[in-house]
């Protein structure tokens, strides 16, 4: 696998550790009010029956993902940060290596 695929599949991973949380709580409330017509509040749970099931209690957890986003943002900093040297030191070592066989 070449280099930048690697940095590339990278960057993806990051983005879903630092963004993952909030997409997956403003994805459940899209599909929660848009799809299903249920209203989802993050005081209390309210009850949202689907198929003769409640999914209140689903609902109003997964929307509840929003505070990890507290945490996961400045890990995915940190880790873009340390992504970002390394891109950097492989474009270096790679331009080197391209030098000295030319």
């Amino acid at each position: 696998m070449r280099a930048h695929t690697i940095f590339a599949i990278l960057l993806v991973l990051i983005a879903l550790i630092a963004f993952g949380p909030a997409l997956i709580a403003v994805g459940s409330e899209l599909i929660a009010e848009g799809v299903f017509g249920c209203e989802v509040n993050l005081n209390y749970a309210v009850p949202c029956v689907i198929g003769g099931k409640d999914y209140g209690q689903t609902f109003y957890d997964l929307g509840f993902l929003i505070w990890y986003s507290y945490l996961s943002l400045p890990v995915g900093g940190v880790l873009f940060a340390i992504w970002a040297v390394a891109a950097v030191a492989a474009l270096i070592v790679s331009r080197a290596r391209k030098r000295k066989q030319a």
